[in-house]
């Protein structure tokens, strides 16, 4: 099979340089479920015999898509590093630096900022754009939240740092094209790729893997849970099975959670949730020259552009069976060169993000008698996470190359 052919463009005319690229790296996402988002970057190093790098200032925008058209990654140039061939002959390079949307957004320092109301997780976070701020900053969009943010009367640090507190009051997801958009948790999950990755098919519909890691639950492991908001005080939750089994593992997170009633809630649910030292995490590696070209463009395109997380993955153990367990992305590093694209992507297990939900396609429940704890009790509505003291059935939960 060919190597994919990327396109690489600059500039609000999409000018295409792709004839001088020799090499690409970058990163998008997170690598972990209680990560932070950092923000994304690529490089890209190209020919610089004929000053080629005086197109690329800095703050230019420059786009990397598949040969469809699918967007890969989208940024600003922030460096350039030049490696001169001796004596003025040979091939002189440059390796061209851009961050992506997320990444600037730890650039702008907002100073007294009094937008920050009391409303949901994402039109909080959209409270940020130019039109409340009047700065030129990347665009927060999505729909609505699941929980409530709690007012700020005066902000000052990050666009960043407040967006990643909104991201861990609603433990959702982010994607970054050119502009930013802020997934709600019961969005996330509802809905599959239209592709599957596995051991060793090649198909239209499926991407073959070249290598496979399998982590255990490990950092991801807690049973006892300390939920930090700004603005009310803190709640803890225990999962008291899992201590008495595996002892006790705790952990605090800050968020901006607007009530006890919502901070408790959610304390519960991720100690319950991450609870079971067994659950799995996957880092999954594959190639386009091992792969159907539509499968490896269909890829991006549902996750870049589709922003569909949830992908259904194959694995065996040695000497088991095999299994297919469903995941959700939450980050992908890349490289290429002519000959090859290689892209390992980071998985979640589904149960981080598995919320019961009335009617949904895949975890909504329509009768029965629902799940029950013998202890306090966490369900899901529209309003969000809700506290229960009693017993409770939880039935929401181009290149040219």
């Amino acid at each position: 099979m060919a190597a994919h052919g990327w396109q690489f463009l600059y500039g609000p005319t999409f000018i295409t340089f792709s004839d001088i690229v020799l090499s690409f790296n970058g990163f998008d996402g997170r690598r972990n479920y209680n990560d932070n988002y950092a923000g994304g970057f690529f490089n890209i190093t190209i020919k610089n015999n004929l000053n080629q790098i005086a197109n690329f200032p800095r703050g230019l925008e420059i786009t990397i898509e598949t040969e469809l058209g699918y967007s890969l990654a989208n940024g600003v140039v922030t460096n350039i590093d030049f490696n001169d061939y001796p004596g003025n002959t040979g091939l002189s390079t440059a390796t061209i630096t851009c961050v992506d949307a997320l990444s600037l957004l730890g650039k702008f320092q907002l100073k007294d900022f009094t937008g920050y109301i009391a409303t949901d997780t994402i039109t909080q976070a959209e409270k940020t754009n130019n039109s409340f701020t009047g700065f030129d900053i990347p665009n927060i969009q999505g729909t609505s939240g699941r929980s409530t943010a709690s007012a700020v009367a005066s902000y000052t640090g990050t666009v960043l740092n407040r967006l990643n507190l909104l991201v861990q009051t609603e433990k959702g997801l982010l994607f970054t094209g050119p502009f930013i958009d802020f997934k709600s948790r019961n969005q996330i999950s509802n809905a599959p790729m239209s592709i599957a990755m596995t051991r060793n098919t090649v198909s239209p519909t499926t991407l073959k893997y070249q290598d496979f890691k399998r982590v255990a639950a490990g950092d991801n492991f807690y049973n006892q849970v300390t939920v930090q908001p700004q603005a009310v005080a803190e709640q803890q939750a225990d999962n008291t099975a899992s201590q008495t089994a595996y002892g006790v593992s705790g952990y605090a997170i800050s968020t901006v959670d607007s009530t006890t009633t919502q901070a408790l809630g959610l304390a519960y649910w991720l100690a319950n949730m991450q609870g079971d030292p067994n659950t799995l995490r996957y880092e999954v590696t594959f190639t386009d020259v091992d792969n159907n070209a539509d499968s490896f463009a269909d890829f991006f395109k549902d996750y870049k552009v589709d922003q569909i997380a949830m992908l259904s993955l194959e694995w065996q153990a040695q000497g088991q069976s095999t299994a297919v367990v469903n995941t959700i992305i939450e980050g992908f590093n890349y490289s290429g060169n002519p000959s090859q694209t290689t892209v390992t992507v980071y998985l979640s297990p589904v149960e981080y993000y598995q919320y019961f939900i009335l009617d949904d396609n895949i975890y909504g429940r329509l009768g029965g008698d629902g799940i029950v704890y013998n202890q306090p009790v966490i369900t899901y509505d529209q309003s969000g996470w809700v506290y229960n003291d009693s017993n409770a059935d939880d039935t929401a939960s181009r290149l040219g190359w």
